[in-house]
């Protein structure tokens, strides 16, 4: 007589075996999607967040930049009379400071991209790589200029593909060389991204500074002042952020701020 009910398969037969565990790669949820758009929300929630350590360092970088861009292009007006070398030491110039402020930033906020609670502010000011960032701002200004004398499109190609140079060196704690290198590695997939969202802008920042200047008196110094400074600070901060916010992705793989991502699962360079 054949036993029939609830408890029967319990005493006949293999138990039903359990699903096999997926992979690791497929228990990950999928990469954030790197979209401009995206990505300008994300760094906006991080100016949200933080506005004193994104704000502060980028009054006192910009200024400064201002002022030498502010000098430069009164000295090249009235004595070189230049244009092109103008826009291309203010290009240079511009990117200099932007590089050693998304290295600076990247310390600063990085870790409020990842979801952890920010560096006390002086810990960061001791711990910055203030060498290697220096040295590679010197390469990127050098490099940047001798593209842009010989034609306007190897500068804006060498602007791009290292745009993250100064994020990596922080990021990845990488030397110099290593920074170049990743940068390219990272870049190159998302080249078009990276110059729509950093490269043109800056451009375009570059652009209308060197427009305001032809058009002001050059005894209305105050005014090319302001224009390079304000300028200078608003795309400055969004560049800056962007740039931290884009090396993040790329490097981690960052699904969102905070999504179970921590400092340890940055990749660490060979």
């Amino acid at each position: 007589m054949t036993t029939s009910g609830p408890g029967a398969s319990a005493h006949s037969g293999s138990p039903p075996s359990s699903p096999a565990p997926a992979p690791a790669h497929e228990r990950r949820p999928p990469r954030h999607r790197l979209h401009p758009l995206t990505l300008a929300a994300t760094s906006w929630r991080t100016a949200k967040m933080e506005p004193a350590r994104v704000i502060v360092p980028g009054l006192v970088i910009f200024g400064l930049d201002a002022i030498q861009g502010t000098v430069y292009t009164e000295i090249a007006v009235d004595h070189l009379g230049v244009e092109s070398i103008i826009g291309t030491v203010l290009f240079g110039a511009s990117a200099l400071g932007l590089t050693f402020y998304a290295g600076m930033l990247e310390r600063l906020v990085g870790s409020v991209e990842r979801g952890e609670p920010a560096q006390p502010v002086f810990t960061v000011l001791r711990t910055l790589p203030w060498g290697r960032l220096l040295l590679a701002e010197a390469i990127l200004i050098v490099v940047s200029a001798v593209a842009s004398v010989a034609l306007v499109v190897p500068g804006l190609i060498v602007g791009t593909i290292f745009a993250l140079v100064g994020p990596l060196i922080n990021l990845l704690d990488s030397s110099v060389p290593q920074a170049f290198k990743r940068s390219l590695q990272l870049v190159w997939p998302h080249f078009m991204l990276v110059f729509l969202i950093i490269t043109l802008p800056l451009a375009v920042e570059h652009e209308v500074v060197v427009f305001v200047a032809e058009l002001i008196p050059h005894e209305h110094i105050w005014a090319v002042f302001l224009t390079n400074f304000i300028l200078g600070d608003i795309f400055g901060m969004a560049l800056g952020l962007m740039e931290v916010t884009l090396a993040e992705r790329l490097v981690t793989g960052a699904q969102r701020p905070g999504q179970g991502l921590l400092s340890a699962d940055v990749e660490q360079p060979k």
